[in-house]
């Protein structure tokens, strides 16, 4: 196949992803609400899966096809690129502000599990871990719903759209998207990679990594252009956690999820540093403001080009 070709197909893949993420969430979390569930247990569960989703899908697919290298670097990936990345970004667009105390008890969490996860995934995750990975899942999005008031999560949850059918549609068309977009992403990736002679380690911790990161992306932006800074910060923090966890817990149930161990020499270390920074990022700033937002936009931007160089 021509180079070119797969070029097209991954970035058709990154494309499609993007908007079978939104049409699953939309339709998922409308029909929850015609059924009568409340907007709470909407916004905890079926939207902040649904924004993981893109990088389940990869991880699953990147198992099944062999490719385990890209679906661990698109879980370290994604979650540096959600720090670094979208923070930066997210940060730059408008200070994001919000008091370190209410944050404080999401950082620990955030960095407690970054050290289990690389602790238990240090000589690969076995299906049995991949079970204990999923239902720490389930006590994470427990905790969440017992410990959130349900006025934080309104503005989260797509617009509300009354038609069952439409819904359906949407929600059938979004795992489709994924699907389809999973493979195609598994596939352009694996042939770039082959043709520069780079390993699939670095195209799933950069190129993989940002493009199932833009669900998280999208809904950051949107967070601060309305003033939400709590929803940019919490998007984030969950999404790192649903991927250390229920992405890679779930590609582990399925098949085993072998570790290169060559990532606890730079990215593994990168991505606990960029959870251990944010602590007095926002204790110092009371949030993150342009300056600091341009640092981890900076890092981010060195971790790729270390990435590139090195390997």
């Amino acid at each position: 196949m021509p180079f070119y070709l797969s070029v097209i197909i991954l970035l058709a893949g990154v494309l499609l992803l993007y908007f079978g993420a939104k049409y699953l969430v939309t339709g998922s979390a409308n029909i929850a609400r015609i059924l009568g569930v409340k907007p709470i247990i909407v916004g905890l569960t079926i939207v902040a899966f649904g924004t993981s989703m893109p990088e389940f899908m990869v991880s699953m697919f990147g198992v099944l096809q062999g490719a385990s290298d890209i679906s661990v670097g698109n879980i370290i990936g994604s979650n540096i690129a959600n720090i670094g990345l979208i923070l930066g970004i997210a940060g730059l667009i408008a200070p994001i502000t919000l008091k370190y105390h209410n944050i404080r008890l999401q950082l620990l969490i955030l960095l407690m599990g970054s050290l289990l996860f690389c602790l238990l995934a240090y000589n690969g995750i076995s299906r049995f871990e991949g079970i204990v990975f999923i239902l720490l899942t389930v006590a994470y999005v427990y905790f969440l719903i017992k410990s959130s008031r349900e006025g934080e999560v309104r503005e989260t949850l797509p617009k509300t759209d009354d038609s069952m059918l439409r819904n359906i549609l949407y929600t059938l068309g979004g795992i489709t998207a994924l699907i389809f977009a999973s493979k195609a992403i598994i596939d352009g990736a694996s042939r770039i990679a082959e043709h520069f002679g780079i390993s699939q380690i670095v195209i799933g911790m950069t190129v993989v990594a940002v493009g199932t990161s833009l669900p998280e992306l999208a809904a950051s932006i949107m967070a601060q252009v309305k003033n939400e800074s709590d929803i940019s910060i919490g998007n984030v923090i969950g999404s790192n956690l649903f991927n250390m966890f229920f992405v890679a817990g779930g590609a582990a149930t399925v098949k085993g999820l072998p570790i290169n161990l060559s990532i606890y020499t730079f990215e593994v270390p990168y991505m606990l540093i960029f959870s251990l920074l944010l602590f007095p990022i926002i204790f110092i700033s009371k949030g993150i403001g342009r300056l600091h937002a341009a640092g981890l936009l900076l890092l981010y931007v060195s971790f790729v080009l270390i990435s590139f160089l090195w390997r």
